[in-house]
């Protein structure tokens, strides 16, 4: 198996590294616990054209947490518009309570901002042409009894050098959600790699200005990792093509920590056929 330590790829020693993927996890840990991260999120609710009220009383299109409000406000869609009508004093969006029936989203231009009611907090999502609501608790007893995530040891082994093989023109790949909706997204090249005298390839989506987004499934896939596969970062490549994909830092989706996540899943051509024996192993909850 080739290992990182090689043309094309920073030379490291296994303290060294061993340090890398152990900030890399703490950082992983730290935004998992955030208010943005995956393990308060508590609801997800599709709505409809029209009202859809918001509280604890049963029978609500967007049932809250009991102790909340029976009656908290309603979401009023209406073509591409989305509106907030508070029934309860103390919704705020961006730091102003609301009072009265405002705008909170206008679909043509993106998605608007997050509101919040005491430790609950609710932005709208869009999934194909449905509309989602999002609902989190920042005192959620999944923040506060997390204790981790059971990985893999880290091993420099899988530290490999990486190959960036660019589709010109640009690529479209089907990815399909856990929902079942399937989305064509563009794939700017291949990662190729070795592994045992194989070489693999794993097509890349674009993650920003400098990193290169993978979704992949592999021979532990529903075994010892989450069967909807794992996801890793790697830095898009140097003038030569070359890079580094280091398998010590694959990461599970959010699915596992939350039935209330839309997470995209490998696609058929990511799919290897040989197991990933390193990074994050199924968290084990969902």
């Amino acid at each position: 198996m080739g290992c990182g330590n090689g043309k094309g790829a920073e030379t490291l020693s296994p303290e060294a590294h061993s340090a890398l993927v152990e900030n890399w996890y703490d950082a992983r840990v730290t935004s998992l616990k955030s208010p943005e991260g995956w393990l308060n999120l508590i609801g997800l609710f599709w709505l409809e054209e029209g009202e859809n009220q918001m509280g604890s009383k049963a029978g609500t299109v967007i049932v809250l947490p009991s102790g909340m409000p029976e009656k908290l406000g309603s979401f009023f869609l209406k073509d591409s518009l989305a509106f907030f009508i508070p029934v309860q004093e103390g919704i705020v969006m961006e730091g102003e309570k609301l009072r009265e029936k405002t705008i909170v989203s206008n679909f043509k231009n993106g998605i608007g901002p997050q509101l919040a009611y005491e430790s609950l907090r609710f932005n709208l999502i869009k999934r194909d042409k449905v509309i989602g609501l999002r609902l989190r608790d920042l005192e959620a007893d999944a923040v506060s009894q997390f204790d981790g995530i059971e990985r893999y040891p880290v091993d420099i082994d899988w530290r490999l050098e990486a190959t960036f093989i660019p589709y010109d023109p640009v690529k479209m790949i089907d990815i399909t959600n856990v929902l079942g909706q399937t989305t064509p997204n563009p794939s700017p090249g291949a990662i190729e790699f070795e592994l045992w005298g194989s070489t693999y390839r794993l097509d890349a989506l674009d993650g920003g200005e400098e990193d290169l987004f993978l979704i992949f499934a592999d021979g532990t896939s529903g075994e010892e990792t989450y069967g909807g596969g794992r996801y890793i970062y790697i830095k898009k490549p140097s003038a030569s093509g070359n890079t580094v994909l280091d398998f010590n830092m694959a990461y599970n989706p959010p699915c596992v920590f939350t039935p209330h996540a839309t997470c995209p899943l490998p696609p058929r051509q990511n799919v290897l056929d040989v197991a990933i024996t390193a990074g994050e192993k199924n968290y084990g909850i969902y």
